[in-house]
């Protein structure tokens, strides 16, 4: 295999690159911090960072990104630093990021074992076939080496995962263990045909009722949105809800990006709906390909629909066509009991 190393050239949008920066961290919830990442804890006040080591693969990376080939193998190094007042004890591990079903980016549990460019990474922690762990001094700062080694046979497109600093502390009386992680993001894009795509399935409308017989409703909109391709996407999204007369729109809330292969579930709530019987809703999304120039975008547009009674405006009518019915039969009835009770008795001629 190679070993020179080439570091991602491409640049994503603004937005992209805003996302891109993000560190993935978890301790007993995941959570992403931007970089430079740090780790606080209030109990203790153990505090750290991360960050890419200056080199020739780049000065003031957020995280680690290349352009790889099968077969090819790229050293790097993390840079761990120990910000706070006692020394720290460190595992280093490499692992994959995945995309939760809610859309956030996140990497697998600790005890999950990586298959896709978290097994390509090796990380000399405690130097060349150390133990995995490093323990540095407080105000010091320690270099962890590692390689990402791409396998002969890896599918082109883009890879994902993190390399993982975890602090494991016990909580209480110590029944209860807490594991403290911190983490950069580790791209990988591995040549060959670039194939982004999206999909968008099992779309569901519900139009909320309204009191008010002629105002207009609020509609729910959900649908699952798929990343089909081989290529990390960042989605736009948009709903447009049309009806006999009458339509509204709205866009979905800000998206991070997807990772190839990710399936989450979106909502989005359209104001201004005429409930018009039947209303169909049209969801469009279009994906932007991270790291691509210029270019690299995909589209998925599904439709459904849905009922969209105006109970309020029927019950209005049904209340008028019963009262129009209703009044007449009332006078009759009364006129009739009034001429009944006036009507005069003739005298008999016998008495």
């Amino acid at each position: 295999m190679s070993t020179h190393h080439r570091p991602s050239s491409r640049r994503a949008p603004s937005r992209v690159r805003a996302a891109a920066a993000a560190v993935l961290a978890t301790a007993a919830v995941a959570v992403v911090l931007p970089a430079p990442a740090s780790a606080h804890a209030a109990s203790d006040d153990l505090t750290w960072s991360l960050a890419p080591k200056d080199g020739t693969l780049g000065a003031g990376r957020a995280n680690f990104a290349y352009d790889v080939e099968p077969g090819e193998r790229v050293r790097d190094v993390l840079v761990v630093t120990n910000r706070s007042t006692a020394p720290l004890e460190l595992s280093v591990y490499g692992t994959d990021a995945v995309t939760t079903p809610s859309g956030h980016l996140d990497l697998l549990p600790a005890d999950q074992e990586p298959t896709d460019l978290g097994a390509w990474l090796t990380l000399d922690a405690g130097g060349e076939g150390g133990d995995g762990t490093v323990t540095i001094e407080p105000g010091d700062a320690a270099e962890v080496p590692f390689s990402l080694s791409v396998p002969d046979d890896a599918t082109p497109g883009d890879h994902a995962g993190g390399v993982v600093t975890s602090l494991r502390q016990q909580v209480g009386d110590g029944a209860l263990s807490v594991d403290r992680r911190l983490a950069l993001r580790v791209h990988a894009r591995v040549g060959g045909a670039l194939a982004p795509g999206l999909a968008v399935s099992d779309v569901g409308v519900v139009v909320h009722p309204t009191a008010n017989p002629v105002g207009a409703s609020r509609a729910t909109v959900t649908y699952t949105l798929t990343n089909t391709g081989n290529a990390r996407l960042v989605p736009t999204e948009s709903v447009r809800l049309t009806g006999p007369g009458a339509s509204a729109g709205a866009g979905g809330a800000p998206a991070e990006e997807l990772l190839p292969g990710a399936v989450v579930r979106r909502t989005v709530e359209v104001d201004g709906v005429r409930p018009t019987f039947r209303v169909a809703a049209d969801v469009r999304a279009d994906g932007l390909v991270v790291g691509v120039g210029g270019g690299g975008a995909t589209t998925a547009t599904a439709t459904a629909a849905g009922w969209a009674v105006p109970w309020a405006l029927l019950g209005v009518v049904v209340l008028v066509v019963a009262g129009a019915v209703a009044w007449p039969l009332w006078r009759t009835r009364r006129a009739h009991r009034g001429s009944s009770g006036s009507r005069e008795v003739a005298p008999d001629p016998a008495r």
